[in-house]
């Protein structure tokens, strides 16, 4: 019987002491920790109770190729493994966590479904082709640059402030929800088009490189640099944008510039390779000359270019009585002008800037017309013998 209790008193012994260790199969990792004090056998395996209480761990460029054993540390909030070969990282455990740098990995896959009070995530240099942000509604900080991303939903996430995804292969961003947002990098993607409309807090757009061909920032007045050099814009109105202070639009398409905000903030400029730009409108010629610039031999200032640089979308001068039904539309759609509009001119064109219709209505009533064109989007134009303007963005479904 004393054997037997003996035998069963070790076994239970020897269950315990397994159950206190956390495996670390990491050679790399496991000496990492060593170097951190946290463990002093380099056996495969770390105490439990000695990594569930920390709070931080540092263990950046310690060429660590498997992060298992993370789980059991349970109490972290700052995760730092920069700088690795770890492929995929399991944080699912790590509730508690906040920060995460695990840039300049192989990461192939990064689960942080689970990490609701994450608020500052770098998983930039590494191989994701997706990622899922939609539990993560407290991130503020968002840099995954140079991975391969085709879809990056941000939502949910309505805290967000800085958001930086360079060289992916985006194609689109839908950041209406993202309010809070005030520096946004979005180069080296495949954009065609990007609604900023409803981030009024933006101060920093870099959006070099895409496919833009029109670009929106007269509701982005807190805009302090804009950056969308090589893309395919045509025209850029910057009336609003009365505390910009660097801008660079060279390599695009450019037949207008408007720079004529009533302020001084602007300095600098670069609107070069832009072929077809030959006067870019300012408040003050002699001002503007002193600004740091770079632009073609053709291109000079003036204070009326006679161009209004509409902006997709956006009307240049508000007829608040002009309303036009139904939008979005299968065919059809109805310009009621009220009393704002007599006789006015319409040009409808589509998102390549082509012109579908250029008519002129004698009527001052209703306007039913019907748009013999495939489905997409397209920009209508009211104008009046006065020369008031009103530019609609309407979607064909």
């Amino acid at each position: 019987m004393k054997t037997l209790l003996l035998t069963s008193s070790l076994l239970l012994t020897s269950f315990f002491t397994r159950a206190q260790t956390t495996a670390i199969p990491d050679v790399n990792f496991e000496q990492a920790l060593i170097n951190l004090g946290f463990d002093n056998t380099l056996d495969g395996i770390v105490l439990t109770s000695n990594i569930s209480t920390i709070d931080s761990l540092n263990v950046n460029s310690s060429n660590i190729s498997d992060l298992t054993g993370i789980e059991d540390f349970t109490a972290l909030s700052a995760l730092f493994c920069e700088g690795n070969q770890i492929s995929s990282l399991d944080v699912t455990q790590n509730t508690t966590l906040i920060y995460l740098y695990c840039n300049h990995n192989q990461l192939t896959s990064l689960d942080i479904t689970q990490n609701i009070s994450l608020n500052i995530l770098h998983c930039f240099y590494n191989q994701l082709t997706s990622i899922d942000l939609t539990q993560n509604s407290a991130l503020i900080y968002l840099d995954c640059n140079h991975n391969q991303l085709t879809n990056l939903d941000i939502t949910q996430n309505t805290a967000l402030a800085n958001l930086r995804f360079i060289d992916n292969q985006l194609t689109t961003l839908d950041a209406t929800q993202n309010s809070a947002l005030i520096n946004l990098e979005c180069e080296n993607n495949q954009l065609s088009s990007i609604d900023i409309t409803q981030n009024i807090a933006l101060k920093y757009l870099y959006c070099m490189n895409n496919q833009l061909t029109s670009l929106d920032v007269t509701q982005n007045s807190a805009l302090t640099t804009l950056r969308c050099v090589n893309n395919q814009l045509a025209n850029l109105d910057l009336t609003q944008n009365t505390v910009l202070g660097v801008l660079r639009c060279d390599d695009n398409q450019l037949s207008c510039l408007n720079l004529k905000n009533g302020s001084s903030s602007l300095f600098w400029i670069i609107a070069d390779n832009n072929p077809n730009l030959t006067c870019i409108e300012v408040d003050n010629v002699s001002l503007s000359n002193n600004w740091t610039v770079t632009l073609d031999p053709q291109t000079s200032f003036s204070t009326n270019c006679n161009n209004s640089c509409s902006t997709v979308g956006i009307e240049e001068k508000l007829i608040t009585s002009t309303t036009i039904y139904p939008n979005p539309t299968s065919k059809t759609i109805n310009i009621d002008l009220g009393e704002s509009l007599i006789n006015p001119t319409i040009t409808l064109t589509n998102s390549l800037g082509q012109v579908v219709l250029n008519k002129r209505f004698d009527t001052t009533d209703l306007i039913h017309l019907d748009i013999d064109a495939p489905k997409g989007i397209y920009f209508l134009q009211l104008r009046t013998e006065e020369g008031s303007v009103i530019t609609k963005k309407i979607i064909k479904e």
